[in-house]
């Protein structure tokens, strides 16, 4: 027979040593996660707490204390997975984003904020965001970020129709690159897709501003695709010159991700052409 079942359905409140396994299921469920990102957090964490265990037994710790010290560890780890919070009080998370009330997200930001810094599963160097964006990441969205990495800012050019002061203008190709082809990407062709989820991941950000060099974009307006955009329109069509780059979180994340030592971008991690200048004037970076 059915059950009368409440209206109002209120946050996750539980001790968290009532939590057992089977309600961790739920919770995931509740949480919206994947199995794989659960088992990231929970294998990262119990890995952690393994390698603390040795160190507690041969310290000579009683076992007793050690074994309830180390389940209590584990237990937080899967909370954090969760997304979910432990406080001396009760245990707060989300139910349905619908059901969530202001209440509701000052009890889990407070708890948030009153949380201790654990060095053991969070190291002050490494965001814990980190493992979750390499999942999703292709192999040629990492060998991009290798590139930017080393090789600084990148032309890009946006290609649209000549008009009077602007006015009027249509744009007829835009982000026009070389970065996936210097990048080593297996499929350069999908530049778009790997620069559009990068910069959703908020590793990398397009730029309005140009490149120092602007030799460089002479290489751009030479390639198909932008001959094919000229080409286009019987009307002249300009240029309109862009930059993508790393951002300060893109650059960290590949800092910590990445081998960075033997890698020169195919050259381009120092691009000396050589010049010889004459004059007082400004020189190129």
């Amino acid at each position: 027979m059915p059950t009368d079942q409440p209206d109002d359905i209120t946050p996750v409140r539980r001790t968290a040593e009532s939590v057992t396994p089977t309600d961790l299921v739920g919770l995931a469920r509740v949480a919206g996660l994947s199995l794989r990102q659960i088992a990231t957090g929970l294998t990262r964490g119990a890995f952690h707490t393994a390698t603390d265990l040795i160190d507690d037994v041969r310290s000579g710790d009683p076992l007793s204390t050690i074994i309830d010290t180390r389940v209590d560890s584990l237990r937080r780890t899967a909370l954090s997975v969760l997304g979910l919070t432990s406080t001396p009080t009760g245990m707060y998370g989300p139910t349905h984003p619908h059901d969530i009330v202001a209440d509701d997200l000052r009890h889990i930001g407070g708890a948030m904020i009153t949380e201790g810094w654990d060095s053991a599963q969070q190291p002050s160097n490494l965001h814990p965001s980190f493992v979750p964006i390499l999942h999703d990441l292709t192999p040629d969205e990492a060998r991009i970020l290798r590139f930017l990495a080393v090789a600084g800012p990148q032309p890009a050019i946006d290609i649209r129709t000549k008009t009077p002061f602007g006015i009027g203008s249509q744009r007829i190709a835009d982000g026009i690159t070389m970065i996936a082809n210097m990048a080593g990407c297996a499929m350069p062709d999908r530049d778009h897709h790997y620069l559009g989820n990068l910069n959703r991941l908020g590793l990398v950000r397009f730029s309005t501003e140009p490149v120092a060099d602007f030799r460089r974009y002479a290489f751009l307006e030479a390639q198909p695709a932008a001959q094919t955009a000229y080409k286009s329109v019987k009307m002249h069509a300009i240029s309109h010159y862009r930059s993508i780059y790393l951002s300060v979180f893109g650059t960290q994340f590949c800092e910590a991700c990445f081998d960075l030592t033997d890698y020169t971008g195919g050259g381009w991690a120092s691009d000396d052409r050589g010049d010889i200048y004459l004059g007082k004037g400004p020189r190129l970076p």
